[in-house]
């Protein structure tokens, strides 16, 4: 009987732990997978700066926060961002920039003062993910040329994108591909100097740009 006494307490411990025990976190960015793509034709003669991002407070948590319903939102606690939700805005569009203007991002390249730089300004007001799809980036910028002659341009831009699919890596999935089509949105801003954008894709909508008057500082 000893023996048995010895195992119970054992076997009390094993299946607590097991329990307690929870399912290992799993990490997602909004950067997209890295691709092969034809480099910008032409030298453009400035960089690009993109400001700290502005994200809603109930989206701007470590878990995803799924929409559920009409006015529900679910913390998904082993479904996790990288790196804060503004951090991983902030560098899609400095990726998904770079990339589509061929320019260099000022946070790798320490300009001079004088240097031509287009700055882009980011406040989300609305970044979803839902488990009935699509998921929804609303998003009003501002891009402004300093030391370039250009227009700053204050535009808002709403990206809606189908998922693939309802488990967690095709909706994080969509929201990659609705910031690159942001990018290459407020791209279009940059390459216009100001004057207009064009959006990226049919999901992509425009409620109004405003260009404001010719800058140079």
């Amino acid at each position: 009987m000893k023996p048995i006494r010895l195992c119970a307490p054992l076997l009390l411990l094993s299946l607590l732990a097991a329990c307690g025990s929870s399912s290992p976190a799993r990490y997602y960015t909004l950067q997209t997978p890295a691709a092969k793509a034809e480099p910008a034709a032409g030298n453009p003669g400035f960089m690009i700066e993109v400001l700290p991002v502005i994200v809603p407070a109930q989206a701007d948590q470590p878990q995803i926060m799924l929409r559920t319903g009409q006015g529900s939102i679910a913390p998904l606690y082993s479904e996790r961002w990288s790196a804060p939700l503004g951090d991983e805005l902030r560098s899609a569009l400095s990726d998904g920039l770079t990339r589509d203007l061929g320019v260099l991002d000022i946070r790798v390249v320490r300009p001079t003062v004088a240097s031509p730089v287009w700055r882009v300004q980011t406040d989300v007001q609305r970044f979803d993910v839902s488990e009935q799809g699509p998921a929804v980036l609303d998003v009003t910028w501002r891009a402004r040329p300093i030391n370039v002659k250009g227009q700053a341009l204050i535009c808002r831009s709403i990206v809606t994108m189908p998922a693939s699919g309802t488990d967690i890596p095709r909706l994080v999935a969509a929201q990659q591909q609705a910031a690159a089509l942001l990018a290459r949105t407020i791209a279009s801003g940059i390459r216009h100097g100001g004057q207009t954008a064009e959006p990226a894709g049919p999901e992509v909508v425009m409620q109004g740009c405003t260009a404001l008057s010719d800058s140079l500082s």
